[in-house]
């Protein structure tokens, strides 16, 4: 018997350029009718008050708001302040980090970059758990982390530099809660993917259970023990061991992968070390 309920409504708020075309019928459209949503933006629809009344109209109506910062579109920044009033569960995108605006920096944003199935596959998950939960916010769920080392992000394959000696590569991981509510890390699942011949030291503190993925790489499981306060720091070190002995400069790379209901975001990088006898 088919399902003759209506599809929840995800109002689109995003600029009407032709360069963003491709990301809403193949990104945005097409991940909400796998969700099974329907989205629409306001250019689609015909009315007759003003755009900025009709606007606040779908707004208010909506199940789920989907808003792209990309740009930093004066309209876009607009509407989502007004979503954010009505207590909307808002679901933000943007292709690059920089178009984030100071105010939103500590919600989660699917950062999609060029690639439109990076976009597709995470807002199908945020979509599908709104549907799934619909009395919970997504708050509870869409939860975020940022990770640096030596000061520096980690993200985007940026270089880490670790302290070595012998065949092991010390590195602090530093941990940051940018959101202004309490990150209970029971609530999520943090890891360091490796390749296959380095491997954590288990003598270390936080370092958990290991698996192997199916391309080969290591799985290590990181343990928490409390939760991060808002705009709170908690670091963790950790020591690589490498399994092939290798004499010269070590390199390889990282992944941090944070677990969520929502699925996990990867922060990658590449680890470093000089030689040995290159130390000071």
């Amino acid at each position: 018997m088919d399902d003759t309920r209506p599809k929840p409504f995800v109002f689109v708020l995003m600029p009407f350029s032709e360069d963003f075309g491709d990301v809403y019928e193949l990104g945005i459209k097409a991940a909400c009718a796998a969700a099974g949503a329907y989205c629409e933006r306001v250019d689609e629809q015909m009315f007759d008050e003003s755009i900025l009344q009709r606007v606040y109209n779908q707004i208010s109506k909506a199940d789920i708001i989907v808003a792209d910062m990309t740009g930093r579109n004066a309209n876009v920044f607009y509407e989502t302040g007004y979503a954010h009033a009505l207590n909307k569960r808002v679901i933000l995108l943007t292709q690059k980090n920089s178009d984030i605006p100071f105010d939103l920096q500590h919600y989660p944003h699917i950062i999609y970059g060029a690639k439109i199935t990076t976009l597709r596959t995470g807002l199908e998950k945020k979509i599908l758990w709104c549907i799934e939960n619909p009395k919970e916010s997504l708050a509870s769920a869409d939860m975020t982390l940022t990770f640096c080392s030596n000061g520096q992000p980690i993200g985007d394959g940026r270089l880490v530099e670790g302290r070595r000696s012998r065949h092991t590569v010390y590195v602090q991981l530093d941990i940051h809660n940018p959101s202004p509510r309490i990150m209970p890390l029971d609530a999520i699942g943090l890891s360091l993917i490796t390749p296959r011949h380095i491997v954590l030291d288990r003598a270390f503190p936080h370092i958990g259970t290991c698996a192997h993925l199916p391309d080969g790489r290591r799985i290590t499981n990181l343990q928490v023990p409390h939760a991060i306060f808002p705009e709170g720091w908690e670091s963790i070190k950790v020591a690589f061991k490498d399994q092939q002995r290798e004499n010269g400069a070590l390199s390889f790379p990282l992944t941090v992968r944070v677990f969520t209901p929502l699925g996990h975001t990867d922060f990658e990088a590449t680890v470093t070390a000089p030689r040995e006898d290159d130390l000071p």
